[in-house]
């Protein structure tokens, strides 16, 4: 009996040992907390961990970058970990960064400025329709950024937002959308159609210059404004209709669209811009409306297919070289008299290097 207790002892301490081990390691799993991965709520993808956010101190927070996060195709969560909601994208947020996807939640409601410029490997975009305006460059020189979805809650499209996407082929501009800022499509040399709605009063300056793959486009009645050089060497353009609610064409509109052949000008429009049509070579006719009072400088200088051209009776001044190199142009229509036609200011080399036209007024024909 004696030589057992030892033995017994020893067991039971042994058991000691053993139970209190186990529960050691039990109180140690319970004390790393489980933490969930985050979701997007609007799409139920699991969202990318590790990306920056700062808070905005009022239950919200603007994402600033990729932070930590690791990912390619970037979903971004409608809360960040600490629970506030995401609403903004700061500028430069992902400026040149390596993401190929992203996915944005109806939480967002800004894009900052150049938020995806240079992107180059971002292949397709959805705007929610909670995001209100496209930024300056926030997409400049997303070269393989092929499909765009823009949401209705958008209203303006800002300076360079689209510039040198040369990849994207096609766009729609949704109804709420009322202006299309500077270059906003420039060098966008992929691209082949786009919708602007009737809901757009303002183009501007060179948005969509040097689209050469654009083929026709129609302005619709709600613009007021053409800026300028728009289309400038949108060479692959053969047709343009102008809305009736315009009533200035800017300066190289639609210089060296080469392949235009068919333009309705609306019937509001009061000025055609220095240079408007310069070198539009395909051009064969122009019927310009009984609106406007004054054609530009250069207006349709080096258009040699031009044949014939109809002038109305408002038109006041012809610019300096508006005409000239036009060395097919074999028909003038003007409708009004002779001694209204002589009274037109003419600038200098109005008709320089034209063909042999013909002048024909309601009283008589003019030769040149």
């Amino acid at each position: 009996m004696k030589k057992t207790a030892p033995k017994i002892v020893a067991l039971l301490l042994l058991v000691l040992f053993v139970t209190l081990a186990l529960a050691a390691c039990g109180k140690e799993k319970e004390s790393v907390p489980s933490v969930p991965a985050s979701e997007s709520e609007s799409t139920s993808v699991p969202a990318s961990e590790g990306l920056s956010f700062i808070t905005n101190g009022d239950g919200t927070c603007t994402l600033t970058g990729l932070g930590i996060c690791m990912d390619r195709e970037v979903v971004i969560p409608e809360k960040a970990q600490n629970g506030d909601r995401v609403t903004a994208i700061a500028e430069e947020a992902f400026k040149n960064s390596l993401i190929t996807g992203i996915v944005i939640p109806d939480s967002v409601r800004s894009i900052g400025d150049s938020a995806f410029y240079g992107c180059s490997g971002l292949t397709s975009i959805t705007i929610p329709d909670s995001v209100t305006s496209i930024g300056v460059e926030v997409f400049c020189n997303c070269s393989k950024l092929t499909s765009v979805t823009i949401g209705n809650g958008v209203t303006s499209i800002g300076y360079h937002a689209f510039y040198g996407c040369s990849g994207l082929t096609s766009i729609t501009i949704p109804d709420n959308v009322t202006s299309i800022g500077e270059r906003a499509f420039l060098g966008c040399t992929g691209l082949t159609s786009v919708t602007i709605p009737d809901s757009v009063t303002n183009i501007g300056n060179a948005a969509f210059s040097g689209c050469s793959k654009l083929t026709s486009v129609t302005i619709p009645d709600g613009v007021t404004s053409i800026g300028d050089a728009t289309f400038y060497e949108c060479s692959g353009l053969t047709s343009i209709t102008i809305g009736n609610g315009v009533t200035s064409i800017g300066g190289g509109s639609f210089w060296g669209c080469s392949a235009l052949t068919s333009v309705t000008i609306g019937k509001c429009v009061t000025s055609i811009g220095e240079r408007a049509f310069l070198y539009c070579s395909g051009l064969t006719s122009v019927v310009i409306p009984d609106s406007v009072t004054n054609i530009g400088y250069y207006a349709f200088s080096g258009c040699s297919g031009l044949t014939s051209v109809t002038i109305p009776d408002s038109v006041t001044s012809i610019g300096d070289w508006a005409f000239s190199g036009c060395s097919g142009l074999t028909s003038v229509t003007f409708v009004g008299t002779k001694a209204q036609w002589n009274a037109i200011s003419k600038g200098s080399g109005w008709n320089s290097s034209t063909g042999d036209y013909t002048i024909h007024c309601t009283d008589g024909d003019i030769t040149k």
